[in-house]
């Protein structure tokens, strides 16, 4: 399951306090066990259970955690480093109805989860929050970037987009994973660094990588901006520039 950040310290006591005892475990902020039932918190926020009790624990941890009273909202990007492919961007809405079934099918910062694991979380939390898109083409980030010649500006415009629909239905603070050194949403944007700390904007982070790994897959494209990817754009580029501004980011290129 995944903890919320501020209950790590809180959920730790409470075991501490019923007896559990506390053990290393290499990179996990904290492990403890009592009678063969143990817990393990990772920097994720995923929260292992393991043993005979585990599902007694999980349970007993779940009823410390509160229900927001209003609805979480989180958004992240995927495809923004990717020489192939579209820039997606995409916006978590978890109801309080829903958050606690959303920590048990624990999300994550896509970048820690491999592609079948994410698409099959992705599949599952798909029934559990609400998750709107914005899917840049390369064609179309290709034609922005000669207008703007700046990423983030484009990016601006892309999470713009998601943040003015969203104000039409919830009155809520929303989290973005920050991706520049200034905010440019005003205040009731949360703008920060590490965003994907905050469950929804975890959330978003899956869904918008995986909607960019099934459009790399549906083209059969490589992910990334190594050797092989760059490589095989820059011939793209060469044979035939048409077909690769609808593949490829050209301004990685230059």
């Amino acid at each position: 399951m995944r903890l919320p950040e501020e209950y790590y310290e809180e959920i730790f006591g409470i075991l501490r306090s019923l007896g559990f005892y506390q053990r290393e475990v290499k990179n996990a902020l904290w492990s403890v066990c009592k009678e063969g039932t143990c817990a393990t918190l990772y920097p994720s926020g995923s929260l292992l259970l393991q043993g005979e009790k585990s599902q007694h624990i999980r349970d007993l941890v779940l009823s410390f955690i509160k229900i927001p009273k209003n609805v979480q909202i989180g958004c992240d990007e995927s495809g923004k480093g990717d020489v192939f492919g579209p820039l997606v961007v995409c916006c978590a809405v978890i109801s309080p109805s829903s958050y606690k079934e959303v920590l048990l099918a624990t999300p994550k910062d896509c970048k820690l989860l491999k592609d079948d694991e994410l698409l099959k979380r992705v599949q599952k939390l798909s029934l559990l929050v609400e998750a709107r898109c914005v899917i840049y083409e390369p064609e179309l980030l290709n034609a922005l970037y000669e207008e703007v010649k700046n990423y983030s500006r484009i990016m601006d415009r892309a999470y713009g987009t998601l943040i003015e629909e969203l104000r039409k239905n919830y009155d809520a603070k929303i989290h973005i994973d920050a991706y520049s050194s200034h905010n440019p949403f005003g205040r009731d944007v949360v703008f920060e660094r590490k965003g994907e700390r905050e469950v929804a904007t975890s959330v978003a982070s899956m869904f918008a990588r995986a909607k960019f790994l099934l459009w790399l897959e549906e083209h059969n494209l490589p992910k990334g901006s190594g050797s092989k990817a760059m490589y095989m754009a820059k011939e793209l580029l060469k044979k035939d520039p048409q077909k690769a501004k609808k593949l490829v980011k050209i301004f990685f290129l230059d």
